[in-house]
């Protein structure tokens, strides 16, 4: 007879990529001003970017705007995919669902579309892009604007590519004929900044950019507190710090260390310094696989040059002067670095003129990256 599965009861934290979590921190500051300026007519909120590093709560922050948006019938949210490609075609037909419209009446006269019976398909993707979108978009937003309903349009993850362009393009001509749409992007900051200084998508530098906070330390070890005790486990004073402090405000390592210190004391229901240190090893190599290799991979030689740099100092505040010594190069050529890894959320100024790094870490990933690879 094949023995009964033990069900584990469900873990709180959800450190996966993408999905929206049960447990929320620090998003409620930046969330309530951005849809309260935006349903305020504030104009300098229409367009607005999201840029952080991975696992910065980004795509969290977006489902939260999409899940609060729900509230306000006079507004709908549409989220388009850029890795479906031919965000122009998802915005039309998204919007044409929302005005009760048939695609079939809309595109009965194009050719290279058949049209048969109640649906609509293309012979090529180049049929796409053949439509004029901008006359069927101003159409059916011309049909919603006259029910009274405002659109957010939401954008996960942008590149630059000729698909981007299109839709930047046509979004900026719409918003200058004040169609009822807005729109809110999110990326890495390398990313939104290629896309705003697209020498075709300059009008995106007016954006309004949203930088999300750091977590709060009080505020993860509040949360911790509550979670465990609510799930009838006890924690000192001193594991719950040591939980709290090596989470280093980063939201993938709050839900990451979270799960396996709520998964570890399944059975003791206990989070003791056994319970921590193996929590603390797991999280670190989920860290490591599942965001920490990305980004190291993404920057230039250079860039990594900088932090290996860093990593050799041997503590936690590195001044630059001293980076721009090992280099042999002068403090305004290392400047040019030191500003990228700022931007990518990489390092962080931890008094005039050192800098330290931002994630949790991260400066042992980097030694134990070399050691691996070199």
């Amino acid at each position: 007879m094949t023995k009964a599965i033990k069900i584990a009861k469900p873990n709180p934290f959800m450190p996966s990529f993408g999905r929206y979590p049960k447990i929320l921190l620090d998003q409620q500051g930046d969330l309530s001003d951005y849809l309260g300026r935006l349903l305020g007519d504030d104009a300098k909120y229409q367009t607005s970017l999201v840029a952080g590093a991975r696992g910065t709560g980004k795509t969290v922050f977006l489902l939260n705007v999409q899940q609060t948006l729900k509230q306000y019938n006079d507004w709908e949210f549409v989220r388009l995919n850029s890795g479906q490609g031919n965000l122009l075609f998802q915005l039309l037909h998204a919007l044409q669902l929302l005005a009760g419209m048939s695609l079939t009446d809309l595109f009965r006269n194009i050719q290279g579309i058949n049209i048969m019976g109640n649906g609509v398909s293309l012979r090529s993707i180049a049929t796409a892009n053949e439509i004029d979108y901008h006359y069927y978009l101003s159409k059916v937003l011309g049909q919603l604007r006259e029910s009274g309903k405002h659109i957010l349009i939401g954008i996960d993850e942008i590149s630059i590519n000729e698909d981007m362009r299109a839709f930047a393009s046509e979004y900026q001509t719409l918003i200058g004929e004040d169609q009822p749409i807005s729109l809110i992007m999110t990326g890495l900051p390398s990313s939104v900044s290629e896309v705003q200084n697209d020498k075709n998508l300059t009008f995106l530098l007016r954006s309004h950019r949203i930088h999300l906070a750091t977590l709060d330390e009080l505020s993860i070890s509040d949360t911790f507190h509550q979670v465990f005790q609510d799930g009838k486990r006890s924690i000192d004073y001193q594991e719950l710090t040591t939980l709290s402090e090596a989470v280093g405000g980063y939201a993938y390592a709050f839900q990451t260390i979270g799960y396996y210190a709520w998964r570890f004391s399944e059975d003791s229901l206990c989070v003791d310094d056994q319970v921590v240190q193996e929590s603390l090893a797991a999280a670190k190599v989920d860290l490591y696989k599942n965001a920490y290799e990305r980004m190291y991979h993404d920057i230039s030689p250079t860039d990594r040059k900088f932090l290996r740099t860093m990593v050799k100092a041997r503590q936690r505040a590195v001044p630059i002067s001293w980076i721009a010594e090992q280099f042999g190069k002068d403090k305004n050529y290392i400047s040019v670095y030191r500003a990228r890894l700022l931007e990518d959320q990489l390092i962080k100024p931890s008094q005039r003129g050192y800098v330290a790094f931002n994630l949790p870490f991260f400066g042992e990933f980097i030694r134990s990256y070399e050691e691996r690879h070199f």
